[in-house]
C-alpha cells in the first residue's frame, strides 16, 4: 500500500487500501476455515486493538449451524463496548474476503474470579517477610555504602536544620564569609595545598558534584549521542588510571539491566579517594552527564558527569515462599556447550537458598560441571554449609539412540523370498491423532518381483493445507469425488493380506494405518519392514536416507517424489535390490536382518538421537554414568555422543531414566500419534515421565509444519504423559529444562543462539528456574491434586532416591612406582652427560 501510494501519486492527497479476496474450494466451511486460520485472525487483531484481541482470545467460539458463529464472551464494560467493533472484524473476514454467508451471535457469560488473587495465608506472610528482608537489605547496603550508621545520619539532620537557621539569620555575614573563603581558596589554589571536596551540595546522597531531580531514562534508549542525559543502574566494573597533570581518568560501567554504558569522569589526583567512597562495585547510582563518541575508541560513552547520587537497589529478587519445596530435575549450565548460560555455582545457591532439598546437575552428554557443584560444599569459598541436607544429583541429558527397536519390527523369521506389499501414503500433516489420508498407493513384490499395485485417492473432508499442496501436488478438487477412509482403508488391508509390510520411514505411514484401523474396528498386526533401516546398514556411507537421496545411491528413478504410487514404486525397487544386496551378505531371514543391525556400530552413528534424563543414584551409578560418558564420545560419536540403550540396560544399576523434554522419544511419539503399542514400550523403558510448562513448547504452536496448534494441544499432550504414568504406575515429574537462572536472563542465550544461526533466537522459551509456587500456577490445568503431585510429591520422591555422593573419590590414586624419583633423576642426568660431557658445564 505504501509503496503504490508513494510511487503512482506521489504528491497526491490520498490512501491506498488493498482489499484481500479468496477463492476457497468447497471443502471449507466458515468452521474448517476458522480452525484452520484463527491464529492469523488473532494475529491480526493483534496489531489492531490489543483489547479486542483478548476479548477474541478469550470467547469460546462454537458453530451452531454451518452459517452461525456462537461467541461466547466474559461479561466487562469494555468487551460490551467494542462487541460491534469485534463482530465486524469477524463478518469482515468470513463474508468480505472469503464470501462466505455467516451471522455472528455475541452472548456474555459472568466473568470468573482470576485464580491469581487466591493465595494461601501463608504464602502472602512469607511473601511480605521476603519484602521486608529486600528493603531491610538495601538499607543496610545502602549504610554500609556510605559508611554512615544511625546516629551519624541524626547528626547529619540536625547539623543540616541548624546550617538553614544559619543561613536564614545571617545570610549576609554568610556573604562576606564566602566570598572571603572563596578569596583564600583562588590564593591557596596558587600554591596547590588546598584540597577542595568534589560534593557540590548539602544532600548527603551527591557523591559528586551538584544535586538534580531529573528522571532517569532507560539506558536501552540511549542509542546515540543525544545530549545530557539522567541515568541510573549498578556499576559492574571500575578502573583508575592516572594521566598527566596530577589527574586521573576514573572509568567504570553501569548497567540498568536493559542496556549498559561507560562512563568517563576526570578528577584531579586528590580528589579520587574521596569519590572512590561512593562510586565502587556494586553500588547503584543516578547519575547525570553527556552521551559523546569516545575519540579513542569510538564507543558511546558518558562524560561530562554534572553530579552522582547513591540511590537504594530498584532490583527485585525471587523467593520460595511454598512451605513445601519442589526439587528442580532437569538442569543445564555452561558446560552445555553453547546452550546453558548459567554456572553450576549460581544455580546450587539459589536453590539452596529458596529452601530447596536438592538440584539436579544435567548437561548435555557430559559431566564437567561435577567439579564445581562438588566446590560449592567446600569450606572455603562454597555457598552451601558442608554439614547441611542440601545435596547436588549428579546427571546428565544423554542422547539416547533406540537400538533395540530393529529394522524388522514383529518379525517371525519369514524369509526374504516372501510376500511383501511396499506402501506410502500422502497425508494433511504429520500427526496421526488430527491428520487425514489423502492418497494411498501399495506395491507388491513376491519372491523378488513386483505383482500388483494398488492407487487410490482419500477425502479427507477437510482442506488440503497449502503447504502439503505445494509438497504433493494434490488439490481439493482432485480428492473431493474420491471416496471417504472408511471406505477405502478395508480394500487396502485386502491388498495387503498375508503380506509383510514394507515402508521408507515405515513408522510414520504405520501410525496413520494402524490408528485409522483402530478407528473402524480392523485388526492390524503386520510384520513391518523400514528401508531407512536397511539404508543405513546397507548404505552406511550416506549421510542422509531420505527417500530421493537413497534412490539416487542405488540408481533408481523418482520421477514424481511425494506422490503415494510413484514412491510406494521407487520404494520397492530399492527394497528388492536391499533383498540381493543382503543374500550376498549372507542374510535370507528377517530375523537375521535384524542380528545384523544390533551389532553395527556405524549404524548406531546413522540413527536419530532422543533426549533423555540419567540421574545417579548411589557410587555405583556414578561409576556407570562415567563409563556410558566414555562409551558415547570415544565408540559411539557421530556428530555428538550417543548412547544406545543397549549399552544402557548394560550398565544400569544404579541410575534412574527420565523421559525428558519434546525431543524426547516418548513426547515425539506422542506428537505424532504413533500406535499405543508402541508409545507403551516407550513408558515401559523409563523409570519417570516428564512435562514441562507451555512456553517451554510454544515454539511447536509457531511451526507451520508442527501438528500443535495452541496451548490446549501442548496442554492436552501433558495430561496424556500424566494419564501414562498413572496407567504404568511411573512417577510424572514437572520440571522447568532450565537454561538460565531469571527470566531477563534469556538475552545471554539468545545472543548465543543468534551466532549460532537460529532464526527463532528472538523468541526464547521461559527456560529460567521457577519457584514452587510458579510451578504449581503453571500446571494449575492439572487440578490442584495433581499439579502438587508432580510439581512437589513426585520431584521429592526421585530426590530421595538418590544419595548424597561426590562426583570424585575424595583421596587422590596417583601411580606408585618404586624408586621413580632416582629413575626419573638418573634419566635426566643420563641425557645431560650425553648431550654435554661429564661434568656437566656451569
Amino acid at each position: 500500500e505504501d509503496a503504490i501510494s508513494s510511487q503512482f501519486f506521489s504528491g497526491v492527497p490520498m490512501s491506498v487500501k488493498v482489499i484481500e479476496k479468496f477463492t476457497l474450494t468447497s471443502q471449507y466451511t466458515p468452521e474448517l476455515f476458522f480452525q484452520a486460520y484463527r491464529s492469523s485472525m488473532m494475529e491480526e487483531l493483534k496489531r489492531y486493538s490489543i483489547l479486542l484481541y483478548n476479548t477474541f482470545r478469550t470467547a469460546q467460539i462454537t458453530f451452531p449451524e454451518e452459517h452461525r458463529m456462537k461467541l461466547l464472551m466474559q461479561s466487562s464494560v469494555l468487551a460490551e463496548s467494542r462487541e460491534e467493533e469485534l463482530v465486524s472484524y469477524i463478518e469482515k473476514v468470513f463474508c468480505e474476503r472469503c464470501s462466505f454467508s455467516l451471522t455472528v451471535e455475541p452472548e456474555y457469560m459472568p466473568a470468573k474470579e482470576s485464580k491469581i488473587r487466591k493465595n494461601s495465608e501463608i504464602r502472602i506472610m512469607q511473601e511480605a517477610a521476603h519484602v521486608i528482608e529486600q528493603s531491610s537489605f538495601g538499607h543496610a547496603k545502602e549504610k554500609e555504602s556510605s559508611g554512615e550508621t544511625e546516629k551519624g545520619e541524626s547528626a547529619e539532620k540536625k547539623s543540616s536544620k541548624e546550617a538553614n537557621k544559619e543561613k536564614n539569620n545571617g545570610k549576609k555575614d554568610n556573604q562576606k564569609d564566602n566570598q572571603k573563603k572563596e578569596q583564600n581558596q583562588k590564593t591557596d589554589r596558587n600554591f596547590g595545598d588546598f584540597k577542595r571536596s568534589v560534593k557540590r551540595s548539602d544532600n548527603p546522597d551527591v557523591l559528586f558534584g551538584r544535586d538534580f531531580d531529573e528522571e532517569p531514562i532507560p539506558l536501552k534508549t540511549v542509542q546515540t549521542e543525544m545530549g545530557e542525559v539522567c541515568i541510573r543502574g549498578q556499576i559492574m566494573t571500575l578502573e583508575t588510571r592516572e594521566i598527566r597533570n596530577e589527574k586521573t581518568i576514573i572509568i567504570f560501567s553501569i548497567t540498568d539491566f536493559t542496556d549498559s554504558i561507560t562512563v568517563k569522569m576526570f578528577a584531579r589526583n586528590d580528589q579520587v579517594e574521596e569519590i572512590l567512597e561512593g562510586i565502587k562495585p556494586k553500588a547503584f547510582i543516578k547519575l547525570k552527564g553527556v552521551t559523546t563518541i569516545d575519540r579513542y575508541d569510538s564507543e558511546l560513552t558518558i562524560g561530562s558527569v554534572v553530579g552522582v547520587k547513591k540511590i537504594a537497589p530498584f532490583t527485585s529478587s525471587r523467593a520460595d515462599t511454598s512451605p513445601e519445596k519442589r526439587v528442580e530435575l532437569h538442569c543445564h549450565t555452561k558446560m552445555s556447550d553453547m546452550d546453558g548460560v548459567s554456572d553450576a555455582k549460581a544455580i546450587i545457591k539459589r536453590a539452596y537458598e529458596w529452601g530447596h532439598k536438592a538440584i539436579a546437575i544435567t548437561d548435555h552428554g557430559v559431566v564437567q560441571a561435577f567439579p564445581e557443584a562438588n566446590h560449592c560444599f567446600d569450606e572455603w569459598g562454597g555457598v552451601v554449609p558442608k554439614d547441611s541436607d542440601f545435596k547436588v544429583i549428579y546427571g546428565m541429558e544423554a542422547y539416547l539412540v533406540d537400538d533395540l527397536k530393529g529394522i524388522v519390527q514383529n518379525s517371525k523369521g519369514q524369509s526374504l523370498m516372501g510376500k511383501y506389499v511396499v506402501f506410502d501414503i500422502e497425508t494433511t500433516g504429520f500427526s496421526a491423532l488430527s491428520d487425514k489420508i489423502i492418497e494411498i498407493g501399495a506395491v507388491k513384490v513376491e519372491n523378488g518381483k513386483i505383482t500388483g499395485r494398488f492407487s487410490e485417492f482419500v477425502n479427507p473432508q477437510i482442506p488440503i493445507p497449502f503447504r502439503i499442496e505445494q509438497l504433493t501436488s494434490i488439490r481439493d478438487d482432485m480428492v473431493i469425488d474420491a471416496p471417504m477412509i472408511e471406505d477405502i482403508l478395508p480394500k487396502f488391508m485386502e491388498f495387503c493380506d498375508g503380506c509383510i509390510m514394507v515402508a521408507h520411514n515405515a513408522d510414520f505411514g504405520m501410525s496413520f494405518i494402524k490408528k485409522n484401523c483402530m478407528r473402524q474396528g480392523i485388526e492390524c498386526n503386520p510384520t513391518i519392514v523400514d528401508t531407512v533401516g536397511l539404508a543405513r546398514v546397507l548404505l552406511s556411507n550416506l549421510n542422509r536416507f531420505k527417500l530421493d537421496t537413497v534412490a539416487k545411491a542405488l540408481g533408481v528413478s523418482l520421477d514424481n517424489h511425494h506422490r503415494a504410487v510413484d514412491d510406494a514404486a521407487c520404494t520397492a525397487e530399492i527394497f528388492v535390490k536391499f533383498i540381493t544386496m543382503l543374500e550376498e551378505r549372507g542374510v535370507t531371514t528377517l530375523d537375521q536382518v535384524n542380528e545384523m543391525a544390533s551389532a553395527s556400530v556405524e549404524n548406531i552413528q546413522k540413527m536419530p538421537t532422543y533426549h533423555a534424563i540419567i540421574l545417579a543414584t548411589c557410587d555405583q551409578g556414578r561409576t556407570n554414568l562415567y563409563r556410558l560418558v566414555s562409551l558415547a564420545h570415544i565408540k559411539y560419536y557421530h556428530k555428538r555422543p550417543r548412547i544406545p540403550k543397549s549399552e544402557f540396560l548394560k550398565y544400569r544399576d544404579g541410575l534412574l531414566i527420565g523421559s525428558a523434554c519434546e525431543a524426547g522419544e516418548l513426547y515425539r511419539a506422542i506428537l505424532n500419534g504413533r500406535p499405543e503399542e508402541e508409545i507403551s514400550r516407550l513408558v515401559d523403558f523409563y523409570d519417570y515421565l516428564e512435562i514441562q510448562p507451555l512456553g517451554n513448547n510454544a515454539f511447536l504452536v509457531r511451526d507451520e509444519d508442527s501438528p500443535i496448534a495452541s496451548n490446549d494441544d501442548l496442554i492436552e499432550i501433558n495430561k496424556k504423559i500424566v494419564r501414562l504414568g498413572e496407567e504404568f504406575h511411573k512417577p510424572v515429574v514437572a520440571t522447568c529444562d532450565v537454561h538460565f537462572l531469571d527470566p531477563d536472563d534469556e538475552i545471554y542465550r539468545r545472543i548465543i543462539m543468534t551466532g549460532q544461526g537460529f532464526k527463532d533466537a528472538d523468541d526464547q522459551a521461559p527456560l529460567y528456574l521457577r519457584t514452587t509456587e510458579e510451578m504449581l500456577k503453571e500446571f494449575e490445568y492439572l487440578g490442584s491434586a495433581k499439579a502438587e503431585e508432580v510439581v512437589i510429591t513426585n520431584t521429592n520422591r526421585i530426590a530421595d532416591m538418590c544419595e548424597r555422593i561426590s562426583p570424585v573419590r575424595p583421596d587422590k590414586c596417583p601411580p606408585v612406582i618404586e624408586n621413580s624419583d632416582q629413575m626419573l633423576r638418573d634419566i635426566c642426568y643420563n641425557k645431560a652427560h650425553k648431550m654435554y660431557g661429564d661434568p656437566l658445564p656451569e
